[in-house]
């Protein structure tokens, strides 16, 4: 199926808006001085009214310089979404084309000292990633470019090299498939089939749970750091694209390897708590490893796809619905907790009973998937109304809480892990018969109190953020105060502004895209920082993730675009926000696939 994309704004008549709604308040002499402003701000060299940022440089190392990243003014009096759209492309195209210039078709680009790198395969997975958000973005001629590339791949890996099963499912297939998906160009079809043919072999071990890697040459496979294992997060990551491209191509195979996933999973989802799933496997029997429980990087996504599968077949599957739903019961049960002094609602992981008390960054992405369960079932009757005020309540304070951890940060930008307060340690082997700042020990008192205010702990009076001369102080600790251009916040900023219509996740986006390009934004393109906890970080990583171009713009441009390109009852995104089209398994198709 073809599908148009949206046409770039025209930037002249954006132009022209700002000049017109600005000239009505400030007269002719006015104006004529926005004008100036305005095609300066708009000019292919970015202007600057702060002092450049001062990083050292590394011994020995080429270093690009700091750039002189945009300065981005507050509209006045009401916000300019096309203009706040037009400057997340500006961002985006900034980045790319320093990864073309300096990189392509290597994997990644490193922005400080302008060299490549290849640690996804070699195939250029920055280009492969960021296929559907140039699409989206109206940037044609760099996909054209991209696509040119992507025709030459053989997907081939010479010995004794592998690829990382989850990390190309989710980047290349998902990127191929979506971009095959918006722009109808079927040269990304036979790619994706091709590449889905030569990750197969992922699947060969005895319980049919794939693999860490598999040489996608030879088929070979590849067990990881610690064969048999493998984690929750990559093995049931990548059902999303293979039943995609099954109804694509017909092929049976496609989907009989992922339902064996699915089919584990349904069979063991009470084995080890109610509703999860231990972090780690062995795929030599199919059974859980351990007692670990995370929504974290070890788990995430395997929890997303349980809502997404049964969204991606217009809700057609409802044991999908009945897995999530599970699942998020022993979540909000299990590993949402509330901090001790301003009621911050976290989401952290247990081992054995035990919460670490850790949130990562990652788990952020969590907020936004209930909001889109709770807005895609609104209607469902067999869902009972106390458990949907239960994830609307969740999302909404899950969501305050990552926002708050970039708003309390000097620089304005989140970090990778931090550790919320407690009395009880996490060595402590009583603490599990005595912890009492579990989210739903505190909800079921509010409700036994008579539900003062209308909203639980950890939702409703909602703490100010703990800035200089607030008064307020942090009741949690920066363990890793990095920022690696994550998109986890700002994708759930997206899907909370979508759900609920609430314009404050609209600004507060806007807010973190501006930190970003205070702080990220290089000559060179876009690094991620070491320090967010200072005012001016002054140490960047030498990475720009691929995930940054097919995640953090893509969410920051959806968000402030004023039209709807992704209907979120039409399209469903993959854990690399690569959008999937939504459809209905044809009769045939059930037949074949054996499809209840």
């Amino acid at each position: 199926m073809e599908h148009a994309s949206p046409q770039p704004i025209n930037q002249r008549s954006l132009l022209s808006g700002i000049l017109k709604s600005r000239a009505t308040r400030l007269g002719t002499l006015g104006a004529f001085v926005t004008l100036l402003l305005v095609l300066g701000l708009w000019s292919s060299s970015p202007s600057i009214t702060r002092v450049p940022l001062s990083i050292e440089k590394d011994k020995g190392v080429s270093y690009s310089g700091p750039s002189e990243p945009n300065v981005y003014e507050d509209e006045l009096h009401r916000p300019n979404w096309s203009y706040r759209e037009s400057a997340v492309k500006d961002a985006f195209l900034h980045a790319y084309r320093a990864y073309e210039r300096n990189a392509f078709p290597a994997d990644e680009l490193s922005p400080l000292t302008n060299k490549r790198r290849q640690n996804f395969n070699g195939w250029g997975v920055s280009a492969v990633d960021a296929m559907d958000t140039m699409l989206l973005m109206g940037h044609h001629d760099e996909f054209r470019r991209a696509l040119k590339h992507v025709s030459s791949m053989t997907f081939d890996i010479p010995e004794p090299g592998f690829a990382h099963f989850f990390e190309t499912t989710i980047r290349y297939l998902g990127g191929l498939l979506s971009a095959y998906a918006l722009s109808g160009e079927h040269v990304l079809l036979q790619k994706a089939d091709e590449l889905g043919r030569k990750l197969l072999p992922a699947f060969k071990t005895p319980s049919g749970l794939p693999t860490f890697g598999v040489n996608t040459k030879s088929g070979r496979l590849y067990g990881g750091v610690t064969p048999p294992y493998v984690l929750l997060a990559e093995m049931a990551s990548c059902q999303l694209e293979y039943r995609y491209l099954a109804h694509l191509t017909g092929n049976a195979e496609y989907y009989q390897v992922v339902e064996q996933i699915n089919s584990v999973l349904q069979r063991s989802q009470n084995q080890r708590s109610e509703g999860l799933w231990s972090t780690h496997w062995e795929t030599e029997n199919g059974t859980q490893a351990d007692h670990h429980f995370s929504v974290g990087a070890w788990g995430d996504s395997a929890y997303e796809y349980l809502l997404k599968q049964y969204l991606q077949t217009s809700q057609t599957e409802p044991r999908f619905k009945r897995m999530y739903l599970r699942a998020t019961k022993g979540i909000l049960e299990n590993l949402l907790y509330l901090s001790p002094t301003r009621n911050l609602l976290y989401v952290t992981d247990t081992k054995k009973g035990i919460p670490s008390r850790k949130m990562e960054h990652l788990s952020c992405f969590y907020p936004g998937l209930l909001t889109l369960g709770t807005h895609s079932l609104t209607n469902d009757s067999s869902i009972h109304s106390h458990d949907k005020k239960l994830h609307i309540w969740a999302a909404e304070g899950l969501a305050h809480t990552c926002w708050t951890m970039y708003g309390e940060s000097p620089s304005g930008l989140g970090p990778e892990v931090a550790r919320f307060d407690s009395g009880y340690s996490a060595d402590d082997a009583k603490a599990s018969e005595t912890i009492t700042d579990q989210w739903m020990t505190h909800l079921f008192s509010w409700e036994a109190e008579g539900s003062q205010g209308g909203k639980p702990p950890g939702v409703g009076n909602l703490s100010g953020l703990a800035r200089k001369h607030s008064g307020l102080q942090r009741d949690y600790s920066l363990v890793t105060a990095s920022y690696l251009l994550r998109p986890e916040t700002i994708e759930s900023m997206y899907l909370m502004w979508k759900t609920t219509g609430d314009v404050v996740w609209r600004e507060r986006g806007w807010t973190i895209f501006k930190a970003i390009e205070k702080h990220c934004r290089l000559r060179g393109g876009y690094a991620s920082v070491v320090n967010i906890d200072v005012v001016d970080p002054l140490s960047p990583h030498n990475k720009t993730p691929s995930y940054a171009l097919a995640e953090t713009w893509k969410y920051l441009f959806l968000l402030f675009s004023p039209a709807d390109p992704l209907p979120l009852d039409k399209w469903v995104f993959n854990t690399e926000a690569h959008p999937l089209p939504v459809f209905e398994w044809t009769p045939a198709e059930k037949k074949r696939y054996q499809i209840p």
